[in-house]
């Protein structure tokens, strides 16, 4: 795994590499670190677009006030990337929240919580991996799950729709609401299954998502819906 840190205070960086240096080699993890001061030469020295899968920790401070432009910037370049934000306040926690961080920690960054965030990363990633294979028309597709945004039901049709295109399929909604419950997907709707991964926010009447699509919520059971959201936020949280 490839670790990139970038902050301009040297005995910061140098804590955190030791940490990580005692982290990863206990769980015999390959890695390299590659430690940075400013972001330009960041840039400059790692190509975020090739690298699999980048663990980044980008320091925010009140003179570094662009590191959440310079998350968002890597992770459109690698959707994949893991962003970590380090910071000495809370100031920045919101925001970096709304940018779907992988983590936020405070200064001085305490073994406990580096593991803790690092653990539950771990397991994230193999999300990441998991695919679901599905027949569309005359071929059969393996999916990534972790593009998969939500899925709808049309004319007896399910249309998957994805980060990059929609994928037409005859099979149930019912069948995929069974193969994907497990993954962090909720039927939130008789005509929808949605990846809880991209909600960003909600009302009674639905689903507000991270590529700003909005998905209805059964009025019936709304509550319900809400309740099993929070419940999947809260053990993402803690698990």
């Amino acid at each position: 795994m490839k670790l990139v840190i970038l902050d301009s205070i040297a005995t910061d960086r140098n804590h955190l590499i030791l940490s990580l240096e005692r982290y990863f080699r206990k769980r015999l993890i390959d890695f390299s670190l590659h430690e940075y001061s400013n972001h330009e030469t960041m840039f400059e020295c790692v190509n975020f677009q090739c690298e699999k899968l980048p663990c980044c920790f980008i320091n925010l401070s009140e003179t570094e006030q662009n590191g959440l432009d310079i998350g968002l910037k890597i992770r459109e370049m690698n959707q994949d990337s893991i962003i970590f934000f380090t910071s000495n306040s809370c100031q920045h926690a919101v925001e970096a929240y709304r940018m779907q961080a992988d983590g936020y920690l405070l200064k001085p960054i305490l073994a406990k919580e580096l593991e803790a965030s690092l653990d539950k990363c771990l397991r994230n990633i193999n999300f990441i991996y998991k695919k679901i294979q599905i027949r569309s028309e005359y071929m059969t597709m393996n999916i990534p799950l972790k593009n998969i945004i939500y899925i709808e039901v049309f004319n007896k049709t399910c249309i998957i729709h994805t980060r990059q295109k929609t994928v037409t399929s005859s099979v149930s909604l019912s069948e995929l609401e069974e193969r994907l419950k497990e993954e962090g997907f909720l039927r939130c709707h008789k005509s929808y299954l949605v990846n809880m991964h991209f909600i960003e926010k909600y009302n009674k009447s639905g689903f507000f998502l991270t590529n700003e699509h909005f998905i209805p919520i059964s009025k019936r059971e709304h509550l319900k819906h809400r309740e099993a959201h929070l419940n999947w936020l809260w053990q993402s949280l803690h698990n």
